[in-house]
C-alpha cells in the first residue's frame, strides 16, 4: 500500500511539474521585430523554412545560402527584412565576409541570434567504407564549419546577451555504423554546444541544442540516398564487395526509404522556440522516435543496448555475407 501511496504521489508530482513546464514555455519575449538571427544553411531544409517562419514573425533574417540560386529564390519569396548572403560555412573567407556584411548591418545593437543549421550527410556504408578525406569533408561543414561560424560571431552575440542555436542529431547521441562520418561530426556538435553552454554563460549567451530524428529534406531524399550508397560501393574493391555481398547494400538502402520521414517544419518550430521563447529548453528531442526510442537505448549498459539494436533494428545492423 505503502509503495502505491509512493507511485502516486510520484505520478502527480510528475504531472504538475509537466503542466507547469508547458505553461512557461508559452511565454514569447517581446519586441521580436528588434531582433536580429543570423542562420546558416537556407537553401533548402530546415534553414529556409526557419527563415520564412522569422521573416513572418517581423524578425531581422540573415539568410546564409551555399548557393546563387538560394540567395535569389529567398530573396524574391520573403520580405524586405530578410537579408539573403551567401555563405560557405567550410571557408573561412566566406565566413569572415559574411560577418563583416552582418557587423555593418546591426551596428552596436548586436546580433540575438546565430543558428547553426548548415550541414551534409556524407557517404552512406559500412563504418570500414569511407576515406579519410570522405570524413574530413563532412567535419569541415558539420563540426569544423560551425565552430569557425560561431568563434566569428561570438562578439556580436555578446553585445545583445544572445543566443546559439545548434543542429544536431539523434545521431549526436545514437552511432549508426552506416552513416559514421555524420554521427561523428554530430557528436562533435553535442560536445561543442556542451562546452560553449557551460562556457558562455557567464556572458549571457545561452546555448541551445536541436536534435532531429528522420525529417524529410534533401539531404535525405531516396534519390540522394540511393546515388550515395551506390557511389560508395562502387569505389570499394572486389575483395571488400564479395566480403559483404550485394544483400548488404539493399538492406541498408531498405531501412533509409522506408517512408517513415517527417515534417521538417516540426524541426523549423523547435528553432524557433529556442530564439523567440522567454524559457527555452537547452535541449530539444524533436519527435517521439528521438525522445522515447532512440536516446533512451543510450542509457542501457552499452552490451545490453547493442542486443536490443539488433533484435528490435535489424535494419541498422545488417550482417555481411563473410559473416552469416
Amino acid at each position: 500500500m505503502e509503495v502505491l501511496t509512493v507511485l502516486g504521489l510520484l505520478t502527480a508530482s510528475w504531472g504538475v511539474y509537466s503542466v507547469w513546464i508547458w505553461w512557461r514555455e508559452r511565454k514569447m519575449l517581446p519586441k521580436l521585430v528588434d531582433k536580429s538571427v543570423l542562420i546558416t544553411g537556407c537553401d533548402t531544409g530546415f534553414g529556409n523554412l526557419l527563415a520564412r517562419r522569422l521573416d513572418q514573425l517581423g524578425l531581422r533574417v540573415f539568410a546564409g545560402c551555399l548557393t546563387e540560386a538560394g540567395v535569389a529564390e529567398l530573396r524574391q519569396s520573403c520580405s524586405e527584412r530578410l537579408q539573403p548572403i551567401q555563405l560557405d560555412v567550410s571557408s573561412s573567407d566566406s565566413v569572415q565576409q559574411a560577418f563583416l556584411a552582418v557587423k555593418n548591418s546591426v551596428g552596436g545593437k548586436g546580433l540575438w541570434g546565430l543558428v547553426n543549421n548548415a550541414g551534409i550527410f556524407g557517404p552512406i556504408g559500412s563504418v570500414e567504407w569511407p576515406s579519410i578525406a570522405d570524413y574530413q569533408a563532412v567535419l569541415n561543414v558539420n563540426l569544423l564549419g560551425l565552430i569557425d561560424v560561431t568563434r566569428t560571431f561570438l562578439p556580436l552575440l555578446k553585445k545583445s546577451r544572445g543566443r546559439v542555436v545548434n543542429v544536431s542529431s539523434v545521431g549526436g547521441r545514437f552511432a549508426a555504423p552506416f552513416s559514421t562520418p555524420y554521427a561523428v561530426s554530430k557528436y562533435g556538435v553535442e560536445a561543442y554546444s556542451d562546452s560553449l553552454r557551460r562556457g558562455m554563460r557567464c556572458f549571457g549567451i545561452s546555448v541551445h541544442i536541436i536534435e532531429p530524428e528522420k525529417f524529410s529534406t534533401s539531404i535525405v531524399l531516396e534519390e540522394n540516398i540511393r546515388k550515395s550508397l551506390h557511389r560508395t560501393w562502387e569505389s570499394l574493391s572486389s575483395e571488400t564487395k564479395e566480403e559483404y555481398g550485394r544483400d548488404y547494400v539493399d538492406e541498408i538502402e531498405k531501412g533509409y526509404n522506408d517512408g517513415s520521414y517527417k515534417d521538417p517544419a516540426v524541426v523549423a518550430m523547435a528553432m524557433e522556440h529556442a530564439l523567440c521563447a522567454a524559457y527555452p529548453r537547452s535541449r530539444y528531442e524533436v519527435d517521439w522516435g528521438a525522445r522515447w526510442v532512440a536516446i533512451p537505448l543510450t542509457w542501457l549498459p552499452t552490451d545490453l543496448g547493442d542486443y536490443v539494436i539488433r533484435l528490435l533494428l535489424p535494419w541498422m545492423t545488417p550482417v555481411p555475407a563473410a559473416c552469416k
